[in-house]
């Protein structure tokens, strides 16, 4: 780790707290090969957290009157107060995983400050303290690739002006904290060495003798970062008028207030306030790219197509923050064509026994097929390998998402025992993403496939299989296997991908397709309609799988499964999904399975190509 010393003020030059956080963003993003720190100092001010309101946390008057500075920095975390007898420390890392950031860090300055003597503790989370009280506290931000964290040490602070600066969060008012100065201390009071004895040797334990000095260069980049941190919008946030405010409570999020200026339909300003974590750059990563963009839904999920928001906001998701800024999506009431028979007989409990007593999963439960009931009842039920975790989280789909359990090495055994038990003359088989494994669980598959033909030899077997990341020698794996039909779902058109698939992408899914055919299989895909299609995106999506040798094509309602989910758009008449079956085989599919109820594996056993093989 290398300290930074900067060049020692120009005659007259006031240096503030933007001039400070200007270095931070100026050696992250120049200064990569190494960790750096600095510790620095202010003249009384309030340093409001980028994301909180002036007029809760601080008595703007009072500081007014008493000549303290108030500014804002990029960090999320509470307002703080400095000043000559408080010490801010900059910490500029490439460590990328925040939990553990905090942790080794504030476990840094923790040693080195019991080494000078000072027997001082982690709270935990990110605050340093003596004998309970607070003397410390860190912030973090994410700047591109590298982490910025700040420290707040109080050494020998006025803490009467800081009790007088500061308003008490309603949470310590909750516990009965009446001021900030009965929860804080000076570490001064702890020992005998002076401020600048206690700077000069904490320096040393934290970076020896590793140092480097900014040039006069670069402390012009310095000064160009500096401008707008220092600016009266950024601090005050006072755009002329918001046209919008609309504020939410977020589960594992927190307290989110939008503030939008909106004019001639476009987003002029925004910006967000509240009780939330900020990770990323809040404005570079987030905000900005919403300037000059329509002030709608769909045009909002367009501009934020490939942002992580939950890289800048702890636990946010794009449907949460479309939800902050519009409210739910307009719900439409399922027509009289979508009402199901949900009505068991025996064969479904004794579909439902062979998959339990197979300890197996099915896509008909795990994706809340609406067919299920009806397959269910004729003993059919589409087997689902690979667990019931999927790597993958894509917005229209029910599997539970995250870290799965490893394979089960008796799954394919036991799905080649259930399709004996069902004896199922065709069997459909389909699976989650894993993308945790070095094969994305291709092996798996082949071995599935081979132990239901051995154990089922007149059964024909078709495979819906995931993109495998496009790697085409993992398709193979399976094709090994010879499967009779080989699926790939395309989902929805090209123009809707980004917003309803997770990782998967359009063309990806075409090559994969093209390769299936390729190889002499019969190709197959699906499409999901009420998204927000339109006709001629439907058609060219015909064009574009014809084009890549697919031969079989399903065409289904997509159907909301929760309120997390992305939203229908429209419910597609019956009579429509007749058009596009007579459209997609007029084009040249060698059928068409196309209505409301229709999922990929929908009367699979009914297809022509079986029923020439009969």
């Amino acid at each position: 780790m290398k300290y930074i010393n900067l060049p020692a003020p120009r005659q007259g030059e006031s240096r503030q707290l933007p001039f400070y956080f200007a270095v931070e963003e100026y050696v992250a993003k120049h200064f990569t090969d190494d960790d750096y720190f600095f510790i620095w100092q202010v003249e009384p001010t309030a340093m409001l957290g980028r994301n909180q309101l002036l007029e809760n946390e601080v008595n703007e008057q009072y500081c007014r009157e008493h000549g303290v500075h108030i500014y804002r920095r990029k960090s999320g975390g509470g307002t703080v107060y400095a000043d000559r007898g408080c010490l801010q420390f900059s910490y500029i890392t490439k460590e990328g995983n925040v939990n553990a950031l905090f942790n080794d860090y504030i476990d840094l300055v923790v040693k080195a400050i019991n080494r000078l003597g000072v027997a001082v503790s982690s709270s935990g989370r990110n605050d340093i303290l003596v004998e309970g009280k607070k003397v410390a506290g860190a912030a973090f931000y994410r700047y591109g690739n590298r982490s910025v964290l700040h420290n707040t040490l109080l050494y020998s602070t006025d803490l009467d002006q800081l009790a007088s600066c500061l308003k008490p969060s309603k949470k310590l008012e909750s516990k009965g904290v009446k001021s900030n100065r009965q929860r804080v201390a000076n570490l001064g009071d702890y020992t005998r060495l002076t401020l600048p004895q206690f700077v000069e040797q904490l320096r040393q334990l934290v970076c020896g003798d590793s140092q480097i000095t900014l040039n006069q260069v670069q402390m012009q980049g310095v000064a160009q970062l500096e401008k707008p941190l220092a600016s009266h919008e950024f601090v005050y946030d006072n755009s002329p008028s918001y046209t919008v405010k609309r504020s939410l409570i977020l589960k594992d999020v927190g307290e989110i207030e939008a503030r939008v200026q909106v004019k001639a339909g476009k987003i002029q300003y925004i910006n967000l306030v509240g009780d939330y974590f900020l990770l990323g750059d809040l404005d570079r990563d987030l905000l900005a790219r919403l300037q000059g963009v329509d002030y709608d839904r769909e045009a909002v999920t367009q501009a934020l197509d490939g942002v992580d928001t939950g890289k800048v906001i702890r636990n946010l998701t794009v449907m949460q923050f479309l939800r902050l800024l519009f409210g739910r999506p307009p719900h439409l009431p399922k027509p009289e064509w979508l009402k199901i028979d949900l009505t068991s007989t025996t064969t479904t409990r004794h579909t439902s026994d062979a998959v339990a007593g197979n300890h197996l999963n099915t896509i008909c439960t795990s994706g809340l097929c609406p067919n299920k009931a009806e397959c269910w009842k004729a003993g059919t039920a589409t087997l689902m390998i690979g667990g019931n975790v999927c790597t993958r989280n894509c917005r229209f789909c029910n599997t539970p998402s995250g870290r799965p359990q490893p394979l089960d090495p008796y799954e394919p055994l036991n799905v080649a025992k259930a399709v004996a038990q069902l004896q199922l003359k065709h069997a459909v088989i389909t699976s989650v993403d894993r993308d945790d494994l070095p094969d994305l669980g291709a092996r798996h598959w082949s071995l599935t496939v081979k132990a239901i033909k051995e154990l089922n030899p007149h059964t024909t077997v078709e495979v819906l299989i995931p993109d495998f990341q496009g790697r085409l020698d993992l398709v193979d794996m399976v094709l090994a296997e010879q499967p009779y039909i080989v699926g790939h779902n395309i989902e929805t058109v090209r123009r809707l991908t980004p917003a309803v698939r997770s990782m998967a992408q359009y063309d990806q899914s075409l090559d994969v397709l093209r390769h299936i055919a390729e190889r002499g299989f019969t190709a197959k895909s699906g499409l999901m309609l009420g998204l927000g299609e339109t006709e001629q995106e439907v058609e060219q999506t015909m064009d574009d799988l014809l084009a890549a040798g697919c031969k079989i094509l399903t065409i289904g309602q997509y159907l909301q499964p929760t309120l997390r989910h992305i939203a229908v758009k429209a419910y597609i008449k019956p009579s429509k999904f007749a058009q596009y079956k007579q459209l997609g085989e007029d084009k040249g599919f060698e059928q068409v399975v196309s209505g409301p109820f229709v999922r990929s594996s929908y009367h699979a056993e009914q297809y022509k190509t079986l029923q020439r093989q009969e």
